[in-house]
């Protein structure tokens, strides 16, 4: 399948923006080249055009943009597609049928017959389909609208929401309902899965292990193809958790994004959510008296496991390794020599490498 097209659908709050983000970061990993649609109703909202306040429009004009703009942008997506030398998946922020939950049946209708399609026609457009339930349908502790200026429902109306975005895609042939019985992390993973399923690869089992390198032989790597990702990073500690604002250069393209990272009371649960940001965004953000942590990550994969070797510019290197569902005994590469299991270990998770290092620049500016 040279394109695959999905579509991420639900209520406000149900993990779409991350999953969109994870979905993007794991594929690229393995290759595969990512185009994402983004939600037609937010840019509207975003760029003054909104179904509520003053001078906004009724819903069914409002749905009207949506749907045009949604349709152009989805079209451009697959024009692309097709463009590219590589196998493409397409990634739609909500599908078309979103917009059903929105409008009465009578005005759906009268969309429909607008734009020369059917409900048929609009189910067919997407390979895949993955309602991702709203927080507010059982992880209500955990439901807001702060990550999305353009949503303002109440968890009443996120509950209803959902229920007739669910209820216009019943149908769809490859229909995935993921809630909200497991921890977010999971949740998340799980969209990752039903691609990997789709396209009948090996999928991640959130088993993952991390190793010190002691050497490795990067010609015999190089030999094998990996995918090449430039990374920088910067770690903010907040008392609930960390903030990381990544750059990462892969292909020649360049993507910055911002990594919550929260630490909740809720059976010890860690929230990890991620959303692309501008150029703009990320040198705001970033602190410009500290100094960011550096790596080319290589990514391959051997006897069904993902590979992930970070090589950082003071010489660390660190091996992680991810078990798939077709995983049947660990094996690591002979040209790469490991030495600890470092799991486990936090003196090497990103806010203590990150710590250590601007300790390190500190220290030797004050000796200057």
């Amino acid at each position: 399948m040279k394109v695959l097209k999905v579509a991420l659908t639900g209520g406000p709050c149900g993990g779409k923006t991350t999953s969109i983000k994870t979905i993007e970061e794991c594929f690229i990993e393995k290759d595969y080249h990512v185009i994402i649609v983004p939600e037609a109703a937010t840019i509207l909202i975003n760029s003054g055009i909104r179904p509520f306040g003053k001078n906004g429009l009724p819903m069914y004009e409002f749905q009207k943009y949506v749907m045009e703009l949604q349709f152009r942008l989805e079209d451009l997506a697959e024009q692309a597609a097709e463009e590219i030398d590589k196998p493409t998946i397409i990634v739609c922020d909500r599908g078309l049928l979103d917009d059903k939950a929105y409008v009465s049946e009578e005005e759906f209708i009268k969309l429909t017959k607008k734009f020369k399609t059917t409900t048929f026609n609009l189910l067919n457009r997407y390979d895949l389909v993955m309602h991702l339930v709203t927080a507010a349908d059982g992880k209500e502790e955990f439901y807001t609208t702060e990550n999305n200026e353009a949503r303002t429902e109440t968890p009443e109306e996120a509950r209803e929401k959902d229920k007739r975005t669910l209820n216009a895609w019943l149908g769809h042939d490859n229909l995935k309902i993921i809630g909200n019985d497991t921890d977010f992390t999971t949740k998340i993973a799980r969209t990752v899965q039903e691609i990997h399923e789709l396209l009948k690869t090996p999928y991640p089992i959130q088993k993952q292990e991390k190793y010190l390198v002691l050497d490795v032989d990067i010609d015999k790597l190089l030999s094998k193809n990996p995918v090449l990702i430039n990374i920088e990073q910067y770690v903010e500690t907040t008392n609930t958790g960390e903030i990381i604002y990544r750059k990462s250069i892969s292909h020649g393209e360049t993507k910055y994004t911002k990594i919550t990272k929260l630490d909740t009371a809720e059976n010890k649960e860690r929230i990890i959510k991620k959303k692309n940001i501008t150029e703009e965004e990320y040198l705001s953000s970033i602190p410009k008296e500290q100094e960011p942590i550096r790596k080319s990550r290589y990514c391959f994969s051997y006897q069904n496991q993902y590979f992930r070797l970070d090589i950082f510019d003071d010489g660390l290197k660190l091996l992680e390794i991810e078990e798939t569902n077709k995983t049947k005994t660990r094996k690591i590469p002979s040209y790469i020599q490991v030495s600890d299991d470092v799991t486990e270990n936090v003196d090497y998770r990103n806010a203590s490498l990150y710590l250590r290092k601007n300790e390190k620049k500190k220290a030797k500016e004050k000796k200057c």
